[in-house]
């Protein structure tokens, strides 16, 4: 079965884009040992919020072929790149489970934060890689977005710790099975 992966990068203060919706700042950074092609050969679909399905032409071509794409909106989807699919967070856990029935490799949660934290709100993300890059931001959009349901409670297992020279950390959770009593 599919994974549920949100693979990100995050400043240390907890962002994951500047203000104005940026990861520029993510780009001196970037480096082959951190793994991502290799991630990326394993992921069969994509799971974005709107604002980062909105922002992904600015950043160039599509990165993610043909794969499909399941974006996170109240709007629709008008000539959009990519083989995208819209859906309401009301329906997320439903188009989720249906997605990951019919794809061959992981399911990554692209962005944003609050798409991630729904997902594991509904008990969904099976893993966070995370990225921790040795920058303070000040501001910005955060890990887990502003609002929506707390996940406060819910505890990760470590599966992962990996420290990089470049001083860029990599800390892979799993979900936890949640306790009954």
């Amino acid at each position: 079965m599919s994974r549920i992966v949100y693979y990100v990068a995050a400043s240390l203060d907890g962002f994951i884009a500047d203000t104005e919706g940026g990861v520029g700042w993510l780009d001196a950074w970037s480096s082959p040992e951190l793994g991502y092609e290799a991630f990326l050969e394993g992921v069969g679909a994509v799971v974005l919020g709107r604002a980062t399905y909105d922002q992904l032409p600015s950043l160039g071509p599509w990165p993610y072929g043909e794969r499909e794409a399941l974006v996170v909106t109240s709007r629709p989807l008008v000539g959009g790149p990519g083989r995208a699919i819209a859906t309401t967070m009301g329906e997320l856990g439903v188009r989720l489970a249906a997605l990951r029935a019919r794809t061959r490799g992981d399911l990554w949660i692209v962005g944003g934060g609050r798409t991630a934290r729904a997902c594991l709100t509904l008990g969904l993300l099976d893993e966070l890689e995370l990225y921790a890059i040795p920058v303070l931001l000040g501001a910005g959009i955060p890990l887990l977005g502003a609002g929506g349901p707390v996940v406060s409670g819910r505890t990760l297992r470590l599966l992962e710790s990996r420290t990089f020279a470049s001083g860029v950390v990599k800390l892979r959770y799993a979900r936890a099975p949640v306790a009954v009593g």
